[in-house]
């Protein structure tokens, strides 16, 4: 072994404070920072590629994380293929002696990560893996005799009682790394993230989203840090705000979160530390921990992505349609809500909450589309698509997931409109020709479509 260098493997976390990975690498020597865009192994290990709004997000995250390592003396390699080949021949040609990385909890992840661990150690390296992604570990919560929680409340009660300690400063600089470098590293540019076309969004290329999602959003952890600061603001009346979407009633944290530009720490210490009301801070954790839910969820369950977590629901009587999935993919159902938020989706990439709720309910429920179609639309134009709480929530809302009480409960998206909309402001900015005749009709008549939904439910019930 030559000179102490670790290799920090970035994935989803995207920043330098509260990075244990990193601070540990920094406090023992020389560091190089290493990043790449994965690609599943033959046996499906490896994270979810992402989608195309996701890598233009990355994209601009990355450019913004390699800046700030530079300032600390680390340079930021990239590499693209799969992880399993790609991280040893990095790890060699740099000579390093130890790799730290954020842990991952999706069991194909999972899987890729400790294959990883025995390859490295057995050449002779030292392999660390973190906490930071989560605020607890799958494996320190579990209620009695069962291997997980399916249900949210008591999960959370349990959750919350686990101290989750203080969020780290960003580390001091290590001393200068060597000037090495790998064949199998590249630009970022030349990783492809802002290149190519995703079957599911037909015209739309990740330069779509650099022309249209850029004027909503300014990815980074610089711009998270800021976010961070206004989250004690964004939080005063959230627990009632926070359905209204024609307000700016939530701290839009949520695709900071899922590239790791702050720590669900970092976001739990904002709010504890923020003068709000008890009701609206207890509000606006309990959404951190609904994301600590999903994460506990898919760490147990694989496949949520593509298979009902309720057995029953692998045969629900769907009724796929291709032109009625484009017209809700478009925006252009002629139900005002649905085509605020699927425009607003297209347009931002980005959907408040309350509305992502109605549309996925509409979608699966109204015009009996497999979930799994929406969830994959969302997972494509998405900034914020996680590989847990976007699968976990479809679900949710289409009654074959967890903690889906009443599963057959249908969101009516002109009473949603009539109580969270109450004078279409969110509905007119997205929807200008609401109200006139160029608005199209309802594709589907929303008493016959629930009354046709309840009886396919009727069906899974009675298995």
């Amino acid at each position: 072994m030559g000179e102490p260098l670790t290799l920090v493997w970035f994935r989803d976390d995207l920043r330098v404070a509260d990075h244990p990975a990193l601070s540990a690498a920094c406090a023992e020597g020389p560091v190089i920072g290493l990043w790449v865009r994965e690609e599943r192994d033959a046996d499906g290990a490896g994270p979810r590629p992402l989608g195309g709004a996701s890598r233009w997000w990355a994209h601009r995250s990355l450019e913004v994380l390699a800046g700030e390592l530079e300032a600390l003396g680390i340079p930021l390699l990239f590499a693209a293929g799969r992880a399993g080949e790609v991280v040893p021949q990095v790890a060699r040609d740099l000579g390093a002696t130890a790799v730290r990385w954020t842990r991952r909890y999706a069991p194909a992840s999972v899987a890729l990560d400790a294959s990883l661990k025995e390859s490295l150690r057995g050449a002779g390296l030292a392999v660390h893996s973190h906490p930071g992604f989560l605020l607890v570990e799958p494996a320190d919560i579990a209620p009695a005799g069962r291997s997980h929680y399916q249900v949210f409340t008591p999960f959370q009660r349990a959750a919350g009682e686990i101290p989750v300690g203080t969020p780290l400063p960003p580390p001091p600089a290590p001393p200068p790394a060597p000037a090495v470098s790998s064949a199998a590293t590249c630009g970022l540019d030349e990783l492809g993230l802002l290149d190519g076309t995703d079957a599911a969004l037909s015209a739309a290329t990740p330069q779509w989203w650099a022309d249209t999602v850029a004027r909503h959003w300014e990815p980074g952890c610089v711009a998270a840090e800021a976010a961070l600061a206004e989250v004690p603001e964004r939080i005063v009346g959230y627990r009632t705000g926070r359905d209204r979407p024609d307000r700016e009633s939530t701290s839009r944290l949520s695709p900071r979160l899922r590239f790791g530009e702050v720590s669900p720490r970092q976001a739990l210490a904002a709010a504890e530390a923020s003068e709000v009301p008890d009701v609206d801070r207890s509000a606006w954790v309990r959404q951190l921990y609904w994301r600590e839910f999903c994460w506990h969820l898919t760490h147990h369950v694989p496949r949520l992505d593509t298979e009902p977590l309720r057995a029953q629901f692998a045969d629900f009587p769907w009724a796929p349609d291709e032109e009625s999935a484009r017209a809700w993919q478009r925006g252009r159902t002629g139900i005002p809500l649905v085509d605020a938020g699927m425009r607003q989706l297209w347009e931002s990439g980005w959907v408040h909450n309350r509305v992502r709720m109605v549309v996925a309910s509409f979608l699966s429920k109204n015009l009996l589309q497999p979930w799994q179609s929406g969830e994959q639309w969302f997972w494509d134009t998405l900034v914020d698509a996680d590989e847990a709480n976007n699968p976990v929530s479809w679900q949710w809302v289409a009654g074959s997931g967890a903690d889906a009480a009443p599963y057959f409960r249908v969101f009516n998206p002109e009473t949603q409109r009539q109580k969270f909309d109450p004078d279409d402001g969110y509905v007119r900015r997205w929807v200008p020709e609401f109200g006139t005749p160029e608005y199209p009709d309802p594709i589907v008549d929303l008493a016959e479509s629930r009354r046709a939904a309840l009886d396919a439910y009727a069906v899974v019930k009675a298995r």
